[in-house]
């Protein structure tokens, strides 16, 4: 009975810390750089009162769709132990529509930024979704039903598993980021061109987004293959799972970018770093929580936080010294981006402890 009740303490406890996290996760990309405060000339409210803009992009709804939907998710997972399922799905909504309102809020006193009753809709809508996704997945419903079998087949037990699990979505939601270490690095319209289409001279590659996409696609891959019960030794598995990472990369591409855009994905450096990928995984797949994958991650870790000083430098010169301020979510997905490779380092190091307390 004591284990079953510290093990019941633990769940909420990680519940409710996950949900925190998240918060803190969207106010910080809410309110980067978090300088330059000022009082609104119309009021910190007036925006409540304004038309909604009149072209809506694709990006900014789909980007302040998918931030809020695993917070919608994570409330209603935490609201559960103590409410009703009905209940705790409107409290889950109205909760992350009430954040939203605060974060639109504190930006009217950023320049930059602009406060609009829009995103409000639109985070909401994000947040119900994710309430959606929590009901469905619950054990009484289809397909929730199937995940525990699932899980049961494919994938490894216990506490280290679901907080690879969570490292997982995070490296999902990293996606969301038109910056390195993302697939969709850079300014796709002037550095990057297709590979069939490259100039007889005058061409500028980047070899440090080369290493970043292929140490980034070999490491989500590891990290599937690390969560699984029994990791792949055939050629297919690991292409299974190879193909599976490339298809959420260009998903995420596809949601955020334009048609005519998107074939400059295929570049040199993201075709390199395909190969890359390839040869890293053939160097670590013995052991995909071992000492190779430790390494990776550390190299990753070091190539994104590189890229992401000489972007900024870059940006202050360009912007006068002022640096480049974000206007949308997707600072929250560069962040989590440049600090995921951590996650996964702290995953790996903490596995043989987890190990260790099992056993007798």
């Amino acid at each position: 009975m004591p284990d079953a009740i510290s093990s019941s303490t633990l769940t909420r406890l990680m519940r409710l810390g996950a949900a925190l996290l998240y918060l803190l996760l969207i106010g910080y990309g809410s309110l980067y750089p978090f300088s330059g405060w000022r009082a609104p000339l119309n009021g910190s409210l007036a925006f409540l009162s304004a038309p909604w803009p009149r072209h809506i992009t694709r990006t900014d709804l789909i980007t302040n769709l998918l931030a809020y939907l695993p917070l919608g998710y994570l409330l209603a997972s935490w609201l559960r132990q103590y409410l009703p399922r009905w209940r705790a799905a409107l409290w889950a909504i109205l909760a992350a529509a009430l954040f939203s309102l605060l974060m639109e809020w504190a930006q009217t006193f950023l320049p930059g930024r602009i406060a609009a009753t829009l995103d409000i809709a639109a985070n909401a809508a994000g947040a119900m979704l994710g309430v959606l996704l929590y009901r469905l997945l619950q054990g009484s419903k289809w397909p929730g039903r199937l995940l525990p079998g699932w899980r049961g087949r494919w994938l490894a037990a216990g506490l280290w598993s679901n907080f690879g699990l969570l490292v997982l979505a995070l490296w999902g939601l990293s996606q969301l980021s038109l910056d390195v270490p993302s697939l969709v690095a850079g300014n796709l319209k002037t550095h990057f061109v297709p590979f069939w289409e490259l100039p007889g001279d005058g061409y500028r590659f980047h070899p440090l987004q080369v290493l970043i996409f292929g140490a980034e696609g070999a490491l989500a891959s590891l990290l599937i293959a690390s969560l699984m019960r029994h990791p792949p030794r055939q050629f297919a598995g690991w292409a299974g799972i190879f193909g599976f990472v490339l298809v959420c990369k260009l998903l995420a591409a596809a949601l955020l970018l334009k048609g005519w855009v998107l074939p400059r994905l295929l570049s040199v450096e993201m075709m390199s770093g395909m190969v890359l990928a390839v040869l890293l995984i053939i160097w670590a797949r013995r052991e995909p929580a071992g000492l190779h994958t430790q390494l990776l991650a550390l190299l990753l870790t070091l190539a994104g936080v590189l890229q992401f000083l000489l972007h900024s430098s870059a940006m202050r010169t360009f912007s006068g010294g002022s640096g480049a301020v974000p206007l949308n979510i997707t600072a929250l997905a560069a962040w989590v981006a440049l600090v995921w490779p951590l996650l996964v380092l702290m995953l790996l190091w903490l596995r043989p402890l987890a190990g260790a307390h099992r056993a007798p």
